[in-house]
């Protein structure tokens, strides 16, 4: 059976980072259509069944916030949102957050991280449909019964530990930015940057004690879980 191809609306008025969306979540393996203001992606919404929803905030006519109101309090409330936008000051997030938002993630970004996000907002709306298993390099982390082994030796690891390692596993060798950890452990108060490093110790600590040592880490950027070398 051939797997379902997510559906991502992607909201953007900016002509060429709609289309580098576009065209990188395509080769994903994602089923994206996009919007470029917010009139047409209400009326897309009404007519059309997406899974995930990617939302600038400078949009013509209906701005972000308004065309996320909307959503959050009409059927759909439930569709993951993730709002992509050059506005990066606290409040701008918080207002975001307080209307609904799943996720936000300022530009300039990494395409890499757009699909990291958007693969964690997959499986937190959707679990009974969802990914329910991840395997990598002998990992293998049964989700729904939130236990993790490694060449079939059990390891016990934290709460936090296991959400890094989800974040990894659901894009193997692919940059997973500090930011998007820092949200994922903490999406009401991020703290430092030392916080989110402890916590890499205390997952590669764990792993390394089964003889697993293939997470690599991208200086001044982020991690990723790479096939350990021999």
């Amino acid at each position: 059976m051939v797997p379902t191809r997510p559906k991502i609306l992607i909201v953007e008025n900016d002509f060429t980072i709609a289309e580098n969306l576009y065209s990188y979540l395509e080769i994903q393996g994602y089923e994206p259509d996009a919007a470029y203001d917010g009139h047409a992606a209400l009326t897309m919404l009404a007519n059309g069944s997406f899974d995930a929803i990617i939302l600038d905030i400078g949009l013509p006519g209906i701005d972000g916030y308004r065309v996320l109101q909307m959503i959050k309090k009409g059927p759909d409330g439930g569709l993951p949102v993730l709002m992509l936008t050059a506005r990066a000051q606290l409040e701008d997030k918080l207002a975001a957050f307080t209307l609904g938002a799943d996720d936000y993630l300022v530009k300039p970004f990494a395409l890499a991280e757009v699909h990291a996000r958007l693969q964690v907002m997959l499986r937190r709306g959707k679990p009974s449909t969802g990914v329910t298993m991840l395997a990598f390099a002998g990992i293998v982390y049964d989700i729904p019964a939130q236990t993790v082994a490694v060449h079939g030796r059990a390891v016990h690891l934290t709460k936090k530990s296991r959400i890094i390692l989800e974040l990894l596993l659901g894009t193997p060798n692919v940059l997973v930015s500090r930011q998007s950890l820092q949200q994922a452990l903490w999406p009401d108060d991020p703290p430092s940057d030392e916080a989110v490093r402890s916590q890499l110790h205390l997952l590669r600590k764990a792993l390394q004690e089964t003889g697993f040592d293939g997470i690599e880490t991208v200086h001044g950027l982020g991690w990723k879980i790479v096939e350990p070398s021999v």
